[in-house]
């Protein structure tokens, strides 16, 4: 049995801190307020502007939708390709603590959750397949043995330049009521930047981890496809059309996905220098547009991120990942946090490589 999650508390106190994008052209003068509401069942927060919804965060549970049950791993005396459990596990059931769904500018959604093909993605989220306590293994990516609970909403801050969410989540095992990483997320909606067909938005994940017990490391999944997945996600709504993808990594390995012709990857360091992102164009189904343009999602991490740059796993169900820490094991060492800073950035229109290197630029200073 899991445990039951602790209640949940609210507090916002109040600051003055508000980042601003600065590359395409500011709007006029009068700002409409960017603003928060909440389904309280669910514990459900939207952001959004002047009246359209930016994002909504997921902080209590999501169970499975109506006639989905969840999967489990098979029964086997060796593990198949790409899994880790024997024992036939429960996974990709109900779970908390992501974005669903993600936003274009006409209130269309960008993202998917609890698709089909793999009931354990969720939209826009951050996890990782391997979460380690000694000997002990759950996979936070596949919502098995291992899962994150709400605990505090501890900012809530909204105004004309953007608008800021803080949640702790806790890290507990099925089998075990001990709180064994405590995660902060910070999620900045920056105001829209630019006129009606060329805009642009800055969206701001940013995860501390903070091990609460000794032994405590991640990873990315070891196995399948030469391993490596996890960290910060996206899965694209299913209905996206003309979807394709630019990879720019000034040192990438060798991944299944490289040979997808959707894809373009730019691994010359003379263009680059050493920067790292990745842009997906698409063009999403929008009530009242018959025939709605291109958009452009980039999804950059700061450098400051350990191991920078991190390579990048993508597949053709649109499932694309900045995948930090690969399949390297990196420590959590007892009450010394690590920071995770990620930034989205919506773009009307399918941006060119120039454009989208100013975006990176803007974020990384």
């Amino acid at each position: 049995m899991r445990k039951q999650n602790r209640p949940l508390r609210n507090r916002a106190p109040l600051t003055a801190a508000w980042l601003t994008l600065c590359v395409a052209a500011p709007l006029s003068a009068a700002q409409p307020a960017m603003a928060f509401s909440v389904e309280e069942k669910h514990q459900s927060y939207t952001i959004t502007e002047e009246g359209r919804p930016v994002l909504t965060y997921r902080f209590g549970e999501v169970p499975l939708p109506g006639g989905a049950t969840a999967h489990h791993f098979t029964k086997a005396a060796t593990p198949y390709n790409g899994a880790y459990f024997t024992d036939g596990s429960e996974y990709g059931g109900g779970r908390s603590n992501y974005i669903y769904p993600l936003y274009g500018f006409h209130g269309e959604p960008l993202t998917a959750d609890y698709p089909k093909d793999h009931l354990h993605h969720r939209s826009l989220w951050w996890s990782w397949c391997e979460v380690w306590r000694n000997e002990k293994l759950g996979d936070l990516w596949a919502v098995c043995k291992i899962r994150a609970f709400p605990l505090e909403i501890t900012k809530k801050e909204s105004g004309a330049s953007a608008a800021v969410l803080q949640a702790i989540n806790v890290w507990r095992y099925d089998d075990d009521q001990t709180d064994v990483v405590k995660e902060t997320v910070t999620l900045r909606a920056h105001r829209t930047e630019g006129i009606p067909g060329a805009r642009s938005r800055a969206i701001d994940v940013d995860v501390r981890l903070e091990a609460l017990v000794e032994g405590v490391a991640i990873a990315g999944r070891q196995k399948v496809d030469y391993g490596g997945y996890g960290g910060m996600t996206v899965r694209l709504n299913p209905e996206v059309r003309n979807f394709s993808l630019r990879a720019v990594h000034p040192n990438p390995d060798q991944w299944r996905g490289d040979a997808l012709a959707i894809a373009e990857r730019v691994i010359d360091p003379a263009a680059p220098g050493d920067a790292a992102w990745m842009a997906l164009y698409g063009r999403y189904p929008t009530s009242g547009i018959a025939a709605p343009g291109f958009t452009t999602l980039m999804m950059f991490e700061s450098r400051q991120t350990p191991l920078y740059p991190n390579q990048f796993r993508y597949y053709p169900s649109t499932c694309v990942s900045l995948a930090f820490p690969g399949r390297t094991r990196v420590p959590l060492p007892k009450g010394k946090p690590i920071d995770y800073r990620t930034r989205f950035v919506i773009v009307e229109g399918r941006t060119t490589l120039e454009t989208e290197r100013a975006f990176w630029d803007a974020y990384q200073r």
